[in-house]
């Protein structure tokens, strides 16, 4: 016990300053409701350098393995979102390996090519986990998650894994990630987007994490261009207790 009071060890590092931290996240919501978009728009901020709504972003190379897209489409997306600015600090890739195949080893390389890297998107989990024999298990959900978080401990940086709700409906919106309940265990932190509706444009988006506040965000989504806006940010402590501050915000 002394000797670890007296180890100084790093502090987990922001990659959005108040909103999430290096770790393995998963990213969680229903079909079609406006995940890719949001990961693009994250991934452009974060290569960019340019804020989040109102939290400062640490500027890096970002890694985009878009595995349900192709290059047209994401053309089209990056076109319609961002016009002509470009950046090389964002590498989009349609292919990979999954987890049994060797993907962490090909992200390894990438890391010794773009050590500055802090952000990497894997869109989605189906496409890269590892299924045993017995299915989807508890152990097995576990074992991919935790995967993909010895490599990002490895690294400092943040690791989103795109990932689909179910459609039944749950008290706790962190239960209706699909899958057994070892993802949730095995990751840093969970980001669930939700809509009350399909056709809305408003939806809510909660985020946990082990050592950071909950969270919960009012969304609009700007359908001209395809961007996600805040409307409201809401805080409570990991520990439960009454929010400790709620921030409303104009939608930019």
């Amino acid at each position: 016990m002394t000797e670890l009071y007296d180890t100084v060890f790093p502090p987990r590092t922001p990659l959005i300053d108040g909103l999430l931290y290096s770790g393995t996240y998963l990213f969680a919501g229903s079909p079609k409701i406006g995940k890719s978009f949001f990961m693009m728009q994250l991934a452009y901020h974060v290569a960019m350098g340019i804020p989040l709504w109102d939290y400062p972003v640490r500027q890096g190379t970002v890694l985009y393995l878009a595995l349900e897209d192709d290059y047209p489409r994401l053309q089209g997306r990056l076109m319609q979102m961002f016009g002509v600015e470009s950046t090389d600090n964002l590498v989009l890739t349609t292919q990979s390996k999954t987890l049994a195949e060797g993907l962490t080893e090909q992200m390894e390389r990438f890391m010794q090519r773009h050590p500055d890297t802090s952000l990497v998107i894997v869109d989605t989990l189906q496409k890269v986990r590892e299924i045993g024999n017995e299915s989807y298990s508890y152990a097995m959900d576990y074992k991919n998650i935790a995967a993909l978080k010895e490599f990002t401990d490895r690294h400092n940086l943040c690791l989103l894994v795109v990932h689909h709700t179910r459609k039944m409906e749950a008290s706790d919106s962190f239960e209706t990630i699909s899958g057994t309940t070892g993802l949730l265990g095995a990751a840093d932190g969970a980001i669930v987007l939700q809509k009350k509706k399909r056709i809305e444009d408003t939806a809510t988006m909660q985020i946990v994490g082990r050592d950071q506040e909950d969270q919960e965000l009012e969304l609009v989504f700007d359908r001209k261009h395809c961007f996600w806006l805040m409307t409201k940010a809401e805080k409570t402590s990991i520990t439960g207790r009454p929010p400790l501050c709620s921030l409303t915000l104009p939608v930019l």
